[in-house]
């Protein structure tokens, strides 16, 4: 929750963002988040979270169109922030579909085309994560990686669809030089 106040922060053009929950959390002396005083009366202290602003957003989303239009199903819970508070976005999808597929519901584009400074087509490329509605966690694969071992990484590496997959994916960029101008 903190992480995502950072960029919500940014994403608005504000300093910080409040958040709860942080009270009693060793989080916020680590990390040095100030408080303020609620300024409605409460009398209470609230943690303020420092604006996050990334140089660069890579998301991976399971759809997107020639013009940049990025859809991503499932929660967008990160994504939709951090694509608003980073300086430069960088998308990889699943699939190139149709701008006429994305217009059919424009309320599921996460991420419109004029922000996307440049776009690929990976598919699988958020293994071993998941892609809804494509495919679900691996999770041998990530249990796998987590091994304290020699060669895991590079065992792991070995797997990956980029890869293995080397034939069946197909690379499509855009660039939008007034992306984040």
């Amino acid at each position: 929750m903190t992480l995502v106040a950072g960029l919500r922060a940014a994403s608005y053009g504000v300093p910080f963002q409040p958040v709860g929950g942080v009270h009693g959390s060793d989080l916020a002396r680590v990390n040095e988040w100030k408080t303020v005083l609620d300024p409605y009366g409460s009398g209470k202290d609230v943690y303020v979270i420092p604006a996050i602003a990334p140089d660069v957003a890579v998301i991976h989303a399971a759809e997107i169109d020639e013009h940049g239009n990025a859809r991503v199903y499932g929660s967008p819970f990160w994504d939709h922030p951090l694509t608003r508070a980073a300086k430069r976005v960088l998308i990889t999808a699943e699939k190139l579909v149709a701008s006429d597929r994305l217009r059919e519901q424009p309320e599921l584009t996460l991420v419109p085309g004029f922000m996307v400074e440049a776009a690929a087509v990976v598919p699988h490329g958020a293994w071993p994560g998941s892609m809804h509605p494509y495919y679900g966690v691996d999770y041998p694969a990530v249990e796998a990686y987590m091994e304290d071992a020699a060669g895991v990484l590079e065992a792991h590496l070995a797997r990956a669809p980029e890869l293995t997959r080397a034939d069946e994916r197909s690379v499509s960029a855009t660039h939008n030089p007034a992306a984040h101008a």
